[in-house]
């Protein structure tokens, strides 16, 4: 394995897209989604040639992200916190609408809740080693990384835990050691 890219989820079946790639993507419309929720508060708070500022900004970090620049790389996060944040708040506001008055919505604040947390979720990914060698597109072999020759790194399809596993020793009875979820997930569990 020279690259990150080339590394697979322990038990999965082979795809076109690596792990790296699929969560890369799945951030990316993350942070697309986030940057434009931006734009539009922007768009009320402000008057109009002011309002565009946030969104041409996150716009701009968006492209590069999904280009995986170097410097969009914690510019990301940023925006997908400084979103989580608004989807707390109005969170929180309609909790307090509902609960005072009872003109809240609890679709409102599932959907705002929801958004909070997926938001949260794929900013933590954002600190994962493996994922951060994969967006740089360094290779493992260059982390000082210590795997034996019939081993090879995988990520646990549950928490992501970087593993070193030997493929053929592999069973359905083997567990990550950080979440203790199986490492082969049975045919229909695969995402």
């Amino acid at each position: 394995m020279s690259t990150a890219e080339d590394m697979v989820l322990a038990g999965s079946r082979p795809s076109q897209k690596t792990p790296i790639v699929a969560i890369h993507s799945r951030i990316s419309v993350v942070l697309l989604i986030d940057s434009f929720v931006i734009f539009m508060i922007a768009n009320m708070l402000a008057p109009f040639p002011a309002s565009t500022i946030p969104g041409i900004a996150c716009g701009i970090v968006w492209f590069a992200y999904k280009q995986k620049a170097s410097w969009a790389y914690w510019l990301a996060p940023l925006i997908m916190g400084s979103a989580s944040l608004m989807f707390l708040l109005f969170l929180a506001l309609n909790l307090y609408y509902l609960f005072s008055t009872g003109e809240g919505s609890w679709l409102m604040v599932l959907i705002m809740a929801w958004a909070a947390f997926s938001s949260i979720r794929f900013i933590r990914i954002h600190f994962h080693p493996v994922y951060k060698i994969g967006y740089s597109g360094h290779g493992i072999s260059n982390q000082g990384l210590d795997i034996h020759p019939n081993e090879m790194l995988a990520a646990c399809p549950s928490c992501l835990a970087v593993l070193a596993i030997n493929p053929a020793l592999l069973s359905f009875e083997d567990k990550c050691p950080h979440c203790d979820s199986p490492l082969v997930l049975a045919s229909g569990e695969e995402e």
